[in-house]
């Protein structure tokens, strides 16, 4: 099994994490050592997370300070070298809690002494360690608290009741399972258990029947998934439109026909994702195009494996949409706004598997299709009040 890094499971920490990460990082006293670290040169021992020996030269721009960028480094005293690792120490906490690299991944290159240093919201991490890491990310060394200062407030929060903060969608990763058990179990069981039903590899025998269960899920739908999940809470909507921008896999699926019956007009009172904004605002954004190959709205459209799209059902309606010009494998996510809302789905003319998890119902063709397949896919809203709904559409395209 490859060894885990805190790549794979940043986005996924807990505050607990977060804090055993500073404690581990301050522990090392090789002055320097740290700065421009990467988060793939840490790794996941046991229960500690250790600094790998660097053979690269290059720091990882993302993590270094100002200083490294504007020659002060050179000649520095062990006090100044340090500071500089306490500004790489913070920057990797940030993206240990957000999965996201702290001023869009340029490091301190372009910081100054008048640059905001971004907050971590109170839904993600306690004032302490929010503030902690923004002192980290002083642009002025003097600013910065010493290792010793992060190591005692590390000890005292870790010999404390930390409770798990809310964990924000990140990277997915590979199976973990092993290596995680030790590590912090009571914390590490959301993590284990989605390394294990979304990401572990499947094996069956020869002689074995294959069922459509998580682990037929590719990651980055669970990702597109959990995406949308992070929008039921509007404050998220920001996050999910940068993470958004920077995929080049996926469409919206712009061509589904209006149920007229089935779907709430704009006088009718519905909580929604905001998902058709977030993807309509990046296509005005880039000039009527996403990205650098140019992107329609579309879930036809060749190029991409995904496609998706925010509806409305009326309480008690069903809404139906023709699909086509999808090609191999298929499969559908459809998530509700509400985590425990009742509701049905399915799709005709084609046989199909399904299951549900969380409230999230996935659905699979049995069979691949050609482009020139119709088939309808329906959700019936049971919920008893008028409720919205992300689909998401995996479209292998013939190329998995």
């Amino acid at each position: 099994m490859n060894e885990i890094t805190l790549n794979e499971i940043a986005g996924y920490a807990t505050e607990r994490m977060v804090w055993q990460l500073m404690l581990n990082l301050s522990d090392c006293r090789s002055q320097g050592k740290l700065q421009g670290l990467s988060p793939a040169d840490i790794t996941v021992a046991g229960d500690r997370f250790v600094a790998k020996e660097r053979v690269r030269t290059e720091v990882g721009k993302a993590f270094a300070a100002p200083e490294v960028f504007n020659g002060n480094t050179s000649g520095a005293t062990p006090m100044q070298s340090s500071a500089t690792d306490v500004w790489t120490m913070g920057a990797l906490a940030f993206y240990a809690i957000t999965g996201v690299e702290v001023f869009e991944g340029k490091g301190g290159e372009t910081q100054t002494n008048g640059t905001a240093v971004p907050r971590i919201s109170s839904a993600y991490a306690s004032a302490k360690l929010s503030t902690l890491i923004r002192q980290c990310l002083s642009f002025a060394p003097q600013d910065r608290p010493t290792k010793d200062e992060i190591q005692r407030l590390a000890q005292e929060a870790l010999s404390s009741a930390v409770t798990p903060r809310k964990r924000l969608t990140g990277k997915t990763g590979k199976g973990y399972v092993s290596s995680l058990v030790k590590f912090w179990p009571e914390e590490m069981v959301p993590i284990i258990l989605f390394c294990l039903l979304l990401l572990a590899p499947l094996r069956i025998s020869a002689q074995a029947t294959p069922t459509f269960d998580k682990t037929a899920i590719p990651n980055e739908m669970a990702t597109l998934v959990m995406h949308c999940i992070d929008l039921r809470s509007p404050q998220n909507g920001a996050k999910v439109s940068k993470v958004l921008d920077r995929n080049m896999s996926w469409t919206m699926m712009d061509e589904l026909s209006i149920d007229k019956d089935g779907e709430c007009t704009t006088k009718e009172k519905v909580d929604m994702f905001g998902l058709n904004d977030v993807g309509f605002r990046l296509i005005k954004r880039h000039s009527g195009s996403i990205n650098a190959g140019g992107r329609y709205r579309d879930g036809r459209d060749h190029r991409y494996k995904y496609s998706l799209i925010e509806i409305t059902v009326k309480q008690g309606s069903t809404v139906s949409y023709e699909i086509s010009g999808r090609e191999g494998k298929q499969i559908f996510a459809i998530v509700p706004f509400e985590k425990d809302a009742l509701f049905e789905a399915s799709i005709l003319k084609m046989k199909s598997e399904s299951f549900k998890d969380k409230g999230i119902c996935y659905i699979q063709l049995k069979q691949g299709i050609k482009r020139d397949n119709v088939f309808t896919l329906t959700i019936k809203n049971n919920s008893g009040k008028n409720m919205a709904f992300a689909i998401i559409n995996y479209n292998s395209r013939n190329h998995e």
